[in-house]
C-alpha cells in the first residue's frame, strides 16, 4: 500500500483539497494532518507523531509550511530527514523560502536575474542607503506574504516614515529596486524538473500587486524557454522539487521577485494553462515513492 501524508495548517484550504482529491486517485492511502497538531519526541527514542500515531510509515509526505508555521515546521521536517522519509524538500528549504532576502540570495546564487536588493536591521544605514537608490522603491518584509508587507514608496520623505514605523516594530528591511511594469507577472509551477503550469496575474485596478489575496486576476500565459529555465534555477536554488516562481518582465529581461513553498492552485486553475497542476504535482509525488 503506498501512503501519502499531507502535512498542510488547514484541510480546508482550496488548494489542499484540490491535491487531497488529485491524491485518492493514485495512492492507495492518503491523510490529512495539520502541522500544529504534530508532535516531536526526543529521549529514549525519537519520535514524529499525530496523537498516538507515528507519521514515520508514510512512503511520500507533501508538506505546505507556511510562514507563520515555518519555526515548528522546520523542527518537523527536520525529522522527518533525520529518518530519510520522502518528500519534496529538505528543513533547509523552509529557512531559505520563508525569508525573502535567503530567497534572493541563493537564487543569485544560481546565476537567475534579480532585482537590486539591500538588507538591512539599522533605520541609520537604512536611511544612508536611500542614497544608492532611485525611486520609487520597494520595500519588503522579509517574511511577508500574498503581497502583503510590500510597499511602494514614491519619494525619501515616505521612505524614512516607513523605516521608522518598521524600526519601532522591531522588522528589518528589505529594500529593493522598483521595476516599471503595468501591474503583470506570471508564475511557473514546477514539480520536479520541469515547469507542469503557468499564468499571468494582473493586478486589480490602482494596485500594483498582482497577488490573488490583492485582488489580482489569472489568465493564460505559456512561459518562454528562457522563463522555464529561470524557474528550474530557482526552485533548485531553494532545494526544492515543488514550488512556485514568480516572474516580472524588466527592461534587461525576466526577474525573479519571489519563490513560493506552497503555490495556491485555485487561481491557476482557471486558465487553460494551468487547471491540471495538482495533478502533476500528485503524478510527480506518486513517481517519486518508486525510486
Amino acid at each position: 500500500m503506498v501512503k501519502l501524508l499531507v502535512l498542510a495548517p488547514r484541510k480546508k484550504s482550496i488548494s489542499t483539497n484540490m491535491l487531497i482529491y488529485e491524491a485518492k486517485k493514485m495512492f492507495k492511502s492518503v491523510d490529512f494532518v495539520p502541522v500544529k497538531e504534530v508532535s516531536l519526541e526526543v529521549g529514549e527514542k525519537y519520535g514524529v507523531l499525530h496523537g498516538d500515531n507515528s507519521l514515520l510509515d508514510y512512503d511520500y509526505v507533501l508538506p505546505r509550511i507556511d510562514s507563520h508555521r515555518a519555526g515548528f515546521g522546520y523542527h518537523v521536517i527536520k525529522m522527518l530527514d533525520y529518518f530519510k522519509i520522502k518528500k519534496p524538500y529538505p528543513a533547509e528549504s523552509i529557512l531559505i523560502a520563508h525569508n525573502k532576502f535567503a530567497t534572493i540570495f541563493e537564487i543569485k546564487k544560481q546565476g537567475v536575474p534579480v532585482p537590486k536588493t539591500i538588507y538591512t536591521q539599522s533605520q541609520k544605514t537604512a536611511k544612508e542607503i536611500l542614497d544608492m537608490m532611485e525611486f520609487p522603491i520597494v520595500i519588503k518584509l522579509v517574511d511577508s506574504f500574498g503581497g502583503k508587507g510590500v510597499l511602494f514608496v514614491e519619494g525619501e520623505t515616505a521612505a524614512k516614515s516607513v523605516f521608522k514605523t518598521l524600526d519601532i516594530l522591531n522588522q528589518h528591511l528589505l529594500i529593493e529596486d522598483y521595476i516599471e511594469n503595468p501591474g503583470e507577472d506570471v508564475r511557473g509551477i514546477v514539480a520536479g524538473d520541469e515547469v507542469v503550469a503557468s499564468f499571468k496575474r494582473v493586478a486589480a485596478k490602482g494596485e500594483k500587486r498582482s497577488n490573488a489575496l490583492l485582488g489580482g486576476k489569472p489568465t493564460s500565459y505559456y512561459l518562454t524557454e528562457e522563463e522555464k529555465e529561470i524557474c528550474i534555477k530557482a526552485a533548485e536554488a531553494i532545494k526544492s522539487k515543488i514550488c512556485a516562481v514568480d516572474i516580472i518582465q524588466s527592461k534587461e529581461g525576466p526577474k525573479v521577485i519571489e519563490v513560493n513553498l506552497n503555490p495556491g492552485l485555485k487561481s491557476i486553475s482557471k486558465t487553460k494553462t494551468g487547471k491540471d497542476a495538482a495533478k502533476k504535482i500528485i503524478r510527480f509525488c506518486h513517481n517519486q515513492t518508486k525510486r
